[in-house]
């Protein structure tokens, strides 16, 4: 996979991850090289607390951001 094949699948993962769009988050994990994918879920939690710092209280991103890790996990898991 390139760089800017990675670097579009990351930004797809993190999308649909706002979305909220849990499948299209395993779907997109699973097109990734193994070797990929634990730096493309970081990319894409990160992404996504960056996104959501501005309009979530203190509690809410850290909610956020532990389920977006454990989808992460549970992709990574499956994809095992």
């Amino acid at each position: 996979m390139s760089e800017a094949q990675f670097i579009r699948t990351a930004a797809l993962v993190t999308a649909a991850a706002l979305r909220g769009d849990d499948m299209a988050v395993r779907l997109l994990l699973h097109t990734l090289p193994p070797e990929q994918m634990a730096a493309s879920c970081e990319g894409a939690v990160m992404a996504m607390a960056g996104l959501v710092r501005e309009f979530l209280d203190p509690e809410a991103l850290q909610r956020g951001i532990t389920e977006a890790q454990q989808l992460a996990r549970e992709a990574a898991t499956e994809r095992n």
